[in-house]
């Protein structure tokens, strides 16, 4: 099946981006416009360029939301259209080709009010957005409802910040060591307190990690990484 403009324009692009070369002015100028196409983020549209996954639809929902009620039009219609070409389309390529496609009666209701939303008077923009609003949870509900699309977008989140966790706590695990051995070189018998936690310091402030000693000394690192042995009135005795 040959490719449509659309789609060999996005192959270009996606090329460059995975090899990590720059646009050129051409580059520039497709780019935005597959941004106005799409209705999505300049970084949403990088994203789906190089994954070939289309953006969490309900965070163009939501947002399309909060601007209509600041009576912001053209910003709100523009996310609208973003959250139904999420919604619908796959993958970026599909939105090429969505508006000849589809039969679902939104993608003509948002693309008007995102074509028009600037010359619409007030109250024709209301009643044609309300229309899309309903056809939209119509189509979210018919598609398995938005709680699914929360709930993938809350494990992927979540699945990252057990990786953040593990290699907080083996970095953690590092930095303790490298104190057990700042503590021994001033003094054998000191040892350092920890919290209830079994890696986690005793407090974390301003971006600093603090423990304490037996004898009451404190340690810090501080957002440089740099550990200070101190005395209770801040006097510095070691560093490493």
């Amino acid at each position: 099946m040959k490719m449509t403009s659309c789609e060999e324009v996005i192959e270009e692009l996606r090329a460059k981006l995975l090899k990590g070369e720059p646009f050129n002015k051409t580059d520039e100028h497709n780019f935005k416009e597959l941004c106005e196409l799409t209705g999505w983020t300049e970084e949403d549209v990088r994203n789906a360029l190089v994954s070939n996954k289309t953006p969490p639809f309900h965070k163009y929902f939501t947002e399309a939301q909060r601007l209509e009620l600041w009576l912001k039009k053209e910003e709100a219609a523009r996310k609208l259209w973003g959250a139904v070409t999420a919604l619908l389309c796959n993958n970026i390529k599909e939105v090429c080709v969505l508006e000849a496609v589809s039969v679902e009666p939104l993608v003509i209701y948002a693309k008007t009010l995102y074509c028009y939303a600037e010359s619409l008077p007030t109250e024709g923009f209301r009643r044609r957005w309300e229309k899309c609003i309903k056809l939209f949870n119509e189509l979210v509900e018919k598609k398995g409802g938005l709680m699914e699309e929360k709930r993938a977008e809350r494990k992927r989140k979540l699945e990252e910040i057990c990786k953040l966790y593990e290699r907080a706590r083996d970095l953690l695990e590092e930095i303790e060591i490298e104190i057990e051995e700042l503590v021994k070189e001033n003094d054998e018998r000191d040892f350092i307190h920890y919290s209830e936690d079994d890696f986690a310091p005793l407090r974390l402030r301003r971006r600093e990690l603090e423990y304490r000693t037996d004898k009451g000394y404190e340690v810090f690192v501080d957002k440089d990484g740099a550990i200070y042995l101190c005395r209770k009135d801040g006097t510095i005795i070691a560093e490493r």
